[in-house]
């Protein structure tokens, strides 16, 4: 089984679209349901670790709950999460989850976003069966930044996307994927969207980054920065919101916006099978 493996806080393992509360989420969760589910406490091996769907269903190696529950409910950040009990963010789990033959041939058929939008549905059915967990939706005012493009203007350089065999234009998901290199202090990478590099800049600045560029190309990028929180006086290297604006004409600019938050009104430790 391979593993889709996802940073935590940085992402989560299914699609951002969540389905609305309602009568309508109940007969979709009960329409496709996992068939088999395995829950086992494991001993913590950090190499270990990684959450995804499978083809037929849904693995969680050595990881805490809190990552299923952000997966489940398309919470980006931990800290966004209230009322969690301090062993669902320390006791480390293994979930393995299959659906029959019937239900993963029917769920293949659905469009993408209907497929990301019923494995959020049957993961919170999960977690509800196996760790009675219950929850409800609140909002607060956070912290967040505009990504714009700098007075000066965008200093990327457009990179063409290459056309498939069949001579259409490939989606913006498969453009020189394997290309782009995301470390501490460097993101690179060619064919990149705007988009992408504005999804893995949260990680650096503490909070939602919302693309405002207008940019709809895809670009050269090659972002180098000082990681550190305070960065060395004596580095020759920026800070990241300098290298934005110096590397590739891009400005943050930081702001208030309302984020969703999920608070856990009941969670048990589950039994193990």
């Amino acid at each position: 089984m391979v593993l889709v493996v996802v940073l935590v806080g940085a992402g989560t393992c299914h699609g951002q679209q969540t389905a609305a509360p309602g009568q309508a989420t109940v007969r979709a969760a009960r329409e496709f349901r996992y068939d088999v589910v395995s829950v086992r406490r494991t001993k913590g091996d950090p190499q270990r670790g990684g959450i995804g769907d499978t083809p037929d269903g849904f693995s969680m190696a050595d990881l805490p709950l809190e990552s299923a529950v952000m997966g489940a409910y398309g919470i980006e950040r931990q800290e966004l999460v209230k009322g969690l009990p301090g062993w669902a963010m320390s006791v480390r789990f293994d979930i393995e989850a299959k659906m029959d033959e019937e239900t993963a041939d029917a769920l293949r058929k659905l469009p993408k976003q209907e497929q990301d939008a019923q494995r959020q549905l049957m993961l919170q059915a999960l977690l509800g069966d196996r760790f009675k967990l219950k929850v409800h939706r609140g909002t607060e005012i956070d912290s967040s930044y505009e990504l714009t493009v700098a007075k000066g203007g965008s200093r990327m350089k457009e990179d063409n996307v290459p056309e498939s065999v069949d001579g259409s234009k490939s989606q913006e998901g498969e453009r020189h994927s394997t290309d782009w290199m995301i470390s501490d202090g460097k993101i690179s990478g060619h064919a990149m969207p705007v988009s992408i590099l504005a999804g893995h800049l949260p990680a650096w600045v503490g909070g939602p980054i919302v693309d405002k560029t207008g940019l709809t190309g895809s670009y050269d990028v090659l972002l180098q920065w000082d990681p550190n929180v305070v960065p060395d006086p004596n580095s020759n290297v920026p800070g990241l919101f300098a290298a934005l604006e110096e590397q590739l004409g891009l400005h943050l600019k930081p702001t208030k916006t309302t984020v969703d938050t999920i608070v856990i009104d009941r969670l048990e430790r589950p039994s193990e099978n």
